[in-house]
């Protein structure tokens, strides 16, 4: 016994303990420690075991009135753990059925107190379940694997240090390992972000020189947004890198990384082979001695569970029921959710795109990097564009307006020049050279000019275009009273001359009267 009392101390302590208090409740009476009173609690059961007489059995024992019936319940299996509550002793039973209904310490506590009166503390339920947790043997089945179904992937902290700007750090250690053959493929990295974590992966495929069916991961937010049993949501980054590889994701339960139990009793393995009490001078360092320690020991060894060697398994069964890899590496994106403004216009790294006007106001999912730009609706593809150089810079593909969205200036110019070309030459003419003028209200006059189509012939307004612009008559008012003028002359021809009419009186009265007046 380590720590040997006062016998002041120590008969106060066997007074506790004949009262059956706990170790934290002399604890705080006392003040002793509670390792020592756990010594002196041992040392006191086996003196009263040593001193016991077994009892003699009675010749009626196989009658019931003649049995004992114990009065606390009796574990034969010795499964449950034992306890100095009075409170929790008489209900061990009941508490190992609840916690092995997968119900909570907080959820036993309320049915002990309702269901069975329980006075006690939920502390002292807490404790009892903690000791059911570690005590309790749990079972789990080792399900076949098919060669290149599966790979088990896993990010930690790694139990060795890198040196880093004058400092000593713990990077984070990346693990894949193929659940058919064992073989496995290990990084150590500086960040856990989505990008670092795709880029191991995608170095582990190359590694293994082929693409897995499934790939079990934890439910990280790089790869999982919201967990779920049955449909969990998946990082659209990752999905997209998925649906490039040709693989499916499959996340496991959420609380249950035994579902993934290959490659997380792996990772103990490498840490402690590999990793754990070196020191590297640069994570280059670190990852070129992982290569070396697998290349070494870990492809080489023989396999605990299947009896044969790592690499030789993979090599002969699983490296041929691998996928082919892709042509090229996976195009990494941001994404981003993004508002559509009353121009219908999205925002992206300072610029602005434009999507159909339908979604003005509306939400949309944004796939962008240096090459190309996605806009989704959910999963539908609205439009793609090519980023922009410079911020402030917008574009509006065709389409994307309403019908009745009004022009820009340089839109409405390029369509009046049309306009006036269809009435004539004159009129374009004349139409270009009032738009290349600095007034400000250009635009407003060579409207007016292409609005008297409406009230005059197209011939007359490109008549009237002609003379103003020969006499550098660059005013709206000016054509206007122009084709006034020419429209009164076409509406009133010259009168022509007639022969027969009751005031003509014919030649031959004329010819008579000259005749008379002469003779």
């Amino acid at each position: 016994m380590g720590n040997v009392l006062k016998m002041a101390k120590r008969h106060i302590l066997e007074g506790y303990l004949e009262l059956g208090l706990s170790n934290r409740q002399i604890h705080e009476k006392t003040g002793i420690h509670r390792d020592t009173i756990s010594l002196y609690r041992k040392k006191k059961v086996q003196t009263v075991r040593a001193n016991e007489n077994r009892p003699e059995v009675p010749a009626d024992f196989f009658d019931e009135k003649g049995q004992t019936v114990p009065k606390v319940f009796a574990d034969p299996a010795g499964l449950l753990p034992s306890t100095n509550s009075r409170g929790i002793f008489p209900l061990r039973q009941k508490i190992f059925d609840k916690y092995g209904n997968g119900l909570s310490a907080q959820r036993i506590y309320q049915d002990l107190v309702e269901e069975h009166g329980y006075s006690g503390s939920y502390e002292a339920v807490k404790r009892y379940v903690r000791k059911l947790r570690k005590k309790l043997p749990r079972f789990f089945e080792r399900l076949p694997v098919i060669c290149g179904k599966e790979v088990q992937i896993d990010f930690g902290s790694a139990p060795c240090f890198v040196k880093h700007n004058g400092k000593q750090r713990h990077p984070w250690f990346f693990k894949a390992t193929l659940s058919f053959s064992g073989h496995s493929y290990e990084e150590l990295v500086w960040k856990q972000d989505i990008e670092t974590f795709i880029r191991c992966l995608e170095h582990a495929f190359h590694s293994f020189g082929g693409v897995p069916e499934t790939v079990k991961l934890d439910n990280l937010k790089t790869g999982v947004l919201q967990a779920c049993f049955y449909e969990p949501e998946l990082n659209p980054v990752f999905l997209s890198f998925a649906n490039h590889y040709g693989f499916v994701p499959n996340p496991c339960a959420p609380g249950k990384p035994e579902h993934k139990g290959r490659v997380e009793k792996d990772v103990g393995y490498t840490k402690s082979n590999a990793l754990k009490g070196r020191i590297f001078d640069s994570l280059e360092m670190g990852n070129l001695a992982l290569k070396h320690w697998n290349k070494r020991w870990a492809r080489t060894r023989i396999h605990g569970n299947h009896k044969q060697q790592v690499w030789t398994r993979f090599i002969e069964g699983e490296k041929p029921a691998l996928k082919t890899l892709p042509q090229k590496s996976f195009e990494l994106f941001k994404v981003g959710q993004r508002k559509v403004d009353v121009q219908g216009l999205v925002e992206v790294e300072s610029c602005f795109y434009s999507v159909p006007h339908l979604y003005i106001g509306q939400y949309l999912s944004v796939h962008y990097n240096a090459d190309r730009i996605q806009i989704f609706e959910g999963h539908k593809l609205l439009v793609q564009h090519r980023p922009l150089q410079n911020k402030g810079q917008w574009i509006i593909l065709p389409g994307h307006k309403p019908a009745y969205s009004p022009l820009s200036l340089e839109q409405a110019q390029g369509w009046q020049c049309k306009k006036a070309r269809e009435i004539g030459t004159s009129c374009h003419d004349l139409i270009y050279k009032i738009l290349c003028s600095d007034h400000p209200l250009a635009i407003r006059k060579t409207r007016g000019i292409l609005s008297l189509v409406k009230k005059f012939e197209p011939g007359v307004v490109e008549n009237a275009c002609r003379y103003a612009l020969s006499h550098s008559l660059l005013r709206y008012r000016a054509v206007a009273d122009l084709c006034g003028r020419f429209s009164q002359k076409t509406r009133e021809p010259a009168p022509s001359l007639t022969q027969e009419d009751e005031l003509i009186r014919q030649t031959d009265f004329y010819q008579n009267l000259v005749e008379k007046r002469t003779v």
